[in-house]
């Protein structure tokens, strides 16, 4: 086997590693948390911009081209500066994570613990 192949048959075990890993993680987040998952649904229930600003959060969309969109919606709590306490706070919750930043803002995706509590799902969001 060329050392290539061995590479690339490494690789493979490793990312199958990390997918099992994450599935325990997840699996263990599920089991120990349904009071935190209650608790971040019923913040979104009670904050509609907050949801809508969670449901933009793509790991493509800027934090200003979040408020952007938000604009026209004319939700209370969609300014500016709202949008960017309601990223600090979602950020903080570990929700989202940073991805990267542009000259609109920085950009953040859903972290894994949005997929382990199943909180994207539960609000209709892909």
């Amino acid at each position: 086997m060329s050392e290539s192949n061995e590479l690339f048959v490494e690789v493979g075990a490793m990312r199958d590693e990390i997918e099992e890993q994450g599935a325990m993680i997840n699996a263990l987040v599920r089991a120990s948390s349904p009071e935190l998952r209650t608790n971040l649904l019923d913040a979104f229930q009670a904050d509609p911009a907050l949801r809508e600003i969670y449901g933009l959060i793509d790991g493509i969309r800027s934090q200003g081209q979040i408020v952007t969109v938000l604009k026209p919606l004319k939700l209370k709590g969609a300014s500016r500066s709202a949008v960017s306490t309601k990223i600090e706070e979602l950020a903080h919750e570990g929700l989202i994570a940073r991805v990267g930043r542009t000259k609109d803002g920085v950009i953040y995706k859903k972290s894994r613990l949005d997929k382990a509590l199943g909180i994207s799902r539960a609000l209709g969001f892909k």
